[in-house]
């Protein structure tokens, strides 16, 4: 039986006009899994690391980015038809208004903010990023 692939993931987010709104990576054509599609930033696990430090090393590989703050939503596995046997530690962050400027995308083509509505209406976003995101909808309304 083939190992579960772990990953860590980073949902950054910020509030505007009162509205939530999602960072996630497009990724490119050529990619293995999901090619083209919208997902999130980070990967998987390397031999000896735990969640948070294969965390701290993607965000900084695929965003230049020293992500500091984050909280864990959950860890997620992922059963669709795209992707089987992965396993994601789901973390989110709040960012500035500025967070696309104090970042460099180095995976992906490129990056881009999405409110609840979109991803809803997203096409190519499979349905396990999109119940990730629901659930950070959830908590974050739940905390106001």
């Amino acid at each position: 039986m083939q190992k579960k692939r772990d990953v860590s993931i980073l949902i950054p987010y910020k509030i505007k006009n009162q509205e939530i709104f999602v960072y996630l990576q497009k990724r490119s054509k050529d990619k293995k899994v999901l090619p083209s599609y919208f997902a999130f930033f980070g990967g998987k696990l390397e031999e000896g690391e735990n969640p948070e430090e294969a965390l701290d090393r993607e965000i900084k590989e695929e965003l230049c980015f020293n992500p500091k703050g984050q909280e864990f939503l959950g860890k997620y596995d992922f059963t669709g038809e795209l992707v089987v046997g992965w396993s994601a530690n789901a973390y989110f962050l709040k960012v500035s208004d500025n967070f696309e400027k104090e970042i460099k995308v180095m995976e992906g083509e490129y990056g881009k903010f999405f409110s609840e509505d979109e991803v809803a209406k997203e096409p190519m976003l499979i349905n396990e990023d999109k119940k990730i995101i629901r659930d950070l909808y959830k908590l974050l309304k739940d905390k106001k």
